[in-house]
């Protein structure tokens, strides 16, 4: 239930916060790269249960990157994947920091 809050809160402060006749163009922008992420890491589980091709990591953290990070959170708890791992848990918070620093720049460079 928590992952709902901060993904919704996420979204809700983004559509609040972006200018106003680009709001919707960010708000859509995350939500695919969301529903990409969140794909990718269904498809993931679900082939480390059936021993067949994975999904490579680095693809997974490139989506989470782009802005997918909202979806690939909660994947993460939705399909009990990828949350063990430190190294693969570290990646993905760098990616999403990087995510929130550039989108913090794209929404308030001009306010410098």
């Amino acid at each position: 239930m928590p992952v709902l809050l901060v993904v919704g809160a996420f979204f809700v402060a983004l559509a609040i916060l972006a200018p106003a006749p680009e709001w919707r163009w960010f708000v859509g922008f995350y939500a695919l790269m969301s529903a990409i992420s969140f794909s990718l890491y269904g498809l993931d589980k679900r082939a480390a249960t059936r021993g067949g091709r994975r999904t490579p990591e680095a693809r997974l953290h490139f989506f989470e990157l782009l802005g997918g990070w909202p979806g690939a959170l909660l994947a993460q708890r939705v399909f009990r994947h990828k949350t063990r791992k430190t190294s693969f848990l570290v990646v993905f918070y760098l990616a999403t920091a990087v995510n929130l620093a550039v989108l913090g720049w794209l929404l308030f460079a001009d306010n410098l």
